[in-house]
């Protein structure tokens, strides 16, 4: 049950205990009764189908109750004998004249309500909005800001409102099929992964184990091997332009390599606070921070541009961790996400569109104790490879809908 209902089986309880006690003829216990009724109307109008707050009409709902509902009848069951009785303010207790004013007060709260929602649905049916949001396939989902100006009465009211999009498909759900199996080093944390020129560079993480690896796709040999000191923990990795560029997780910088390893040079983070993944379409790199956010980057000054937020028609994905560039799309893992599964993502709006499960792909690796998520994507001449974080093999997949 949410506020507003818990608000509203208060009133009714605290009322109803009132009248249980209450012990006055019919007449006047009809029309006490009558009072709450109308201002019961009242509070579940204002409560569930007002269209915006107003704190006028909740200090009346309170004014109300407490003065000429709850005072009263507390007055009234503390009286000893009616024949002497009088009220705090000296005011004799005279039966006809207490069922008089309640009729009025009755007449009274049900014109004004009446009044009220009548001339609030005037000045609703009034305001011009100026500017209207009008969404198509183009529009990014996740995060947008809208300005919207409004017209009251020749008065001008200027909004700025963030609010989500959704995406307006479902993913497609797909599946896999194993077609080749390749050896792994069992004990790589896999961070990032991608075929360049035939070779495959690989990075991964921890700390005092993160390292960047060019290896023999075929045999699993590594060829080169660099290791980050030990205050960096590795992250993922893209190859563009013959550059090695890889991130690491909390220290906000990224190293840049040649293809034999060599470092020359760094590069610092922007708006993004961690590196996750990374990939390139050939002309510009994209970053994963662990969030919702894939960031655009310039290749040229590896400043963040862009950026897009990863939406479902449901729900916003985080931890948006390794990828892979892939005819259009974004390839990416997500991190913690209790099953191993690749989302496909639109690069133009951060769309959702496809989900491929993996499931059962990990329990045909050798199962040890340090055994992680899946995570790691290459993609070479039509061929799509995954692996996963202290995985001994890696597997060349087809994938395919499941419908």
């Amino acid at each position: 049950m949410n506020l507003k209902g818990v608000l509203l089986t208060f009133y009714i309880a605290i009322t109803a205990f009132m009248f249980i006690n209450l012990e006055v003829s019919i007449p006047l216990w009809s029309s006490f009764f009558l009072t709450a009724i109308i201002l019961f109307s009242i509070t579940a109008y204002h409560l569930f189908y007002e269209k915006g707050y107003s704190p006028f009409l909740s200090s009346f709902i309170v004014f109300t109750f407490l003065f000429f509902l709850a005072a009263p009848i507390a007055q009234i069951n503390s009286f000893e004998s009616f024949e002497t009785a009088r009220f705090s303010n000296n005011f004799p207790f005279r039966e006809s004249t207490i069922i008089y004013t309640n009729i009025l007060i009755n007449i009274f709260n049900t014109v004004f309500i009446i009044s009220y929602i009548l001339f609030k649905q005037k000045v609703l049916n009034n305001i011009k909005i100026e500017n209207q949001i009008k969404l198509n396939n183009n529009n990014k989902v996740g995060e947008n800001l809208a300005k919207v100006d409004i017209y009251s009465n020749g008065n001008k009211i200027s909004l700025n409102k963030k609010f989500d999009i959704y995406s307006n498909i479902k993913p497609k759900l797909m599946t896999y099929d194993i077609i080749n199996e390749f050896n792994h080093d069992q004990k790589a944390y896999t961070q990032g992964l991608e075929i360049y020129e035939n070779f495959l560079f690989e990075s991964t993480g921890l700390n005092g184990k993160s390292s960047l690896r060019k290896i023999n796709f075929n045999t699993g040999e590594i060829i080169n091997m660099i290791n980050l000191e030990y205050e960096y923990f590795g992250e993922g990795l893209t190859v563009l332009n013959d550059k090695i560029y890889q991130l690491t997780w909390k220290n906000r910088i990224g190293f840049i390599y040649d293809l034999e390893l060599n470092n020359i040079g760094t590069f610092n983070y922007g708006n993004s606070q961690e590196g996750w993944g990374l990939c390139n379409d050939g002309n510009y790199i994209y970053k994963s921070d662990g969030t919702s956010k894939i960031w655009k980057l310039d290749p040229n000054t590896l400043e963040e541009i862009d950026f897009i937020d990863v939406m479902t028609d449901k729900s916003r994905i985080k931890n948006i961790n390794e990828l892979e560039y892939i005819d259009g799309k974004i390839f990416a893992n997500t991190y913690q996400q209790n099953r191993d599964v690749v989302i496909v993502i639109n690069p133009s709006n951060g769309i959702v569109e496809n989900v491929i499960d993996f499931s059962g792909l990990r329990d045909k690796v050798l199962q040890k104790e340090d055994l992680d998520v899946m995570n790691g994507i290459a993609y070479n001449k039509g061929k799509l490879f995954v692996t996963g974080k202290n995985w001994n093999k890696i597997f060349e997949v087809k994938v395919y809908s499941k419908n």
